[in-house]
């Protein structure tokens, strides 16, 4: 019990803001001219005092923003390094980047706002009460409280909606007032408000509007303005990506790999659905004796990052970018040992409709995949797709990499040349591993629960927090995250 309660006192205190993240960007291809960038990576110390911003990839340099934002009870005392000499005692300050990669260090110190509680963080334990609304209303009283306390808690209903009552996680109703004292116990617990559409006036619609969940992903080029959010049908909402130094902006584009918009920053009216618009960015230092840019450079073969649990089937994409017509072309993809594609499930796109299609097993591991016969036009597109089973003997926690090399294209004068790559991975994890770290537990829900109320988290795998399988994220699969702990 005291193990758990370790572990649900120091998940309560850690509320990340995001670090973006996106696909793995590869700039250190030989014919790319000009400076290499190097990682500056950012740590918290003690783990879960706040949040950190600025780290990524940056030519020597470049002059870095970092900033932090500390936790309930921290108070930020310096920047160091890693051999622990101090660089800086600002919460936000410039550093130009070296030409190595490096790490730095933010350090907290605890230091609890209330006089009367004791100096030392082991003298006093506190456990985090989280109150959520589901759609319809809104809740008041949350926070870290020491147990024995009484905490005032309270709901309020939307236009139209009326509170049916307050539950714990096994769904078990805790009060039917709206406002009621909840005396905290000695381990952290989640309430949720539940509220009813009941419409008073008959000139209301029958239905609530619906919320959708926008999401902003992007390589290590550049950063974007927001992660995500969950907003009303017909909300506009301002979209916009920056460039690292080095870097220069390619285009939005869909899940699916399709261009949105070429243009850096726009402006987007929420739907009827969920949608994910990832920044690209090119790697083009500015050196004015760069050559012009090389024929391969023209054409860029790509695979998305896919996501899964042992014994799922999954689409696996392989897109192509170019800048001219191309024609004919050959490519060969190395898979992990023990997941092969499904050679029957081929499926070409409609742009690439024409082609004549053959893969060809070289090894046990690497195949060749040959289009022949037709033209693409300059753009970009899905070229073509399959199926691979994960095996339910693979272990989890894992990205396992897709490698594309030896890439033949024929272009419009029938000479051939090559083309740029960036290889693909596939991610397995556990179902309910909401936070990628191979294990199960309060930490997993509590991860979705913050997901859920629309707030930052540092990493959320969607693809596996469906834990009971409907095709929705939602309060149901937190529940069911219970079950599966429980379980294990």
């Amino acid at each position: 019990m005291k193990s758990i309660i370790s572990i649900s006192f120091l998940l309560m205190m850690c509320f990340c803001s995001i670090s973006i993240r996106g696909q793995e960007l590869n700039p250190s291809n030989p014919s790319e001219p000009g400076q290499a960038p190097y990682k500056l990576t950012l740590k918290v110390q003690p783990a879960g005092a706040g949040s950190v911003r600025g780290g990524g990839k940056y030519v020597q340099g470049s002059v870095c923003s970092l900033s932090v934002s500390s936790n309930t009870g921290y108070v930020f005392l310096n920047w160091t390094n890693e051999v622990g000499d101090v660089v800086g005692t600002s919460g936000s300050m410039k550093y130009t980047k070296q030409d190595c990669d490096e790490v730095l260090t933010a350090n907290f110190e605890f230091r609890p706002g209330n006089p009367a509680e004791p100096t030392e963080i082991n003298k006093a334990v506190y456990y985090r009460l989280t109150v959520v609304a589901e759609e319809g209303g809104a809740v008041s009283g949350g926070g870290r409280y020491q147990a024995d306390k009484s905490v005032s808690l309270s709901a309020s209903p939307n236009n139209g909606y009326d509170f049916v009552g307050w539950y714990d996680v096994n769904d078990g109703l805790v009060s039917s007032a709206r406002s009621f004292t909840y005396k905290t116990t000695t381990e952290s617990k989640v309430l949720t408000a539940r509220f009813c559409f009941n419409p008073s006036n008959p000139n209301e619609p029958t239905e609530p509007i619906q919320k959708h969940r926008i999401t902003l992903a992007s390589d290590e080029g550049g950063t974007v303005n927001f992660g995500t959010q969950r907003l009303e049908e017909g909300t506009s909402v301002s979209i916009s990506a920056n460039a690292n130094s080095g870097y220069k902006f390619v285009g939005w584009y869909l899940e699916n790999g399709e261009l949105y918009t070429a243009l850096s920053s726009f402006s987007y009216t929420i739907g009827k659905e969920d949608v994910k618009f990832i920044a690209y960015f090119d790697f083009t230092p500015s050196n004015p004796i760069e050559p012009a840019r090389p024929t391969e450079k023209l054409y860029s073969f790509y695979m998305m990052n896919v996501v899964g649990k042992p014994g799922d089937i999954l689409n696996f994409p392989v897109y192509l970018t170019g800048l001219d017509v191309v024609k004919d072309m050959t490519f060969r993809l190395t898979f992990p040992q023990y997941i092969y594609p499904d050679l029957n499930s081929i499926e070409v796109s409609e742009k690439a409709s024409g082609y004549n299609v053959s893969c060809t097993p070289e090894t046990d591991t690497t195949f060749v995949f040959s289009l022949i016969g037709s033209s693409l036009p300059a753009g970009n597109t899905l070229l073509l797709r399959f199926k691979i089973t994960i095996p339910d003997t693979m272990q989890t926690g894992v990205s396992y990499p897709v490698k594309i090399n030896q890439v033949s294209v024929t272009l419009p004068d029938d000479n051939t040349t090559t083309a740029h790559t960036r290889n693909g991975r596939i991610g397995i994890y556990k179902l309910g591993d909401t936070n990628g770290d191979n294990i199960v537990n309060l930490m997993d829900k509590m991860n979705m629960i913050t997901r859920l109320l629309g707030r930052e988290t540092e990493v959320f795998i969607e693809e596996v927090s469906d834990t009971n399988e409907d095709g929705e994220v939602d309060f149901l699969d937190a529940m069911r995250l219970i079950e599966i702990i429980t379980i294990e």
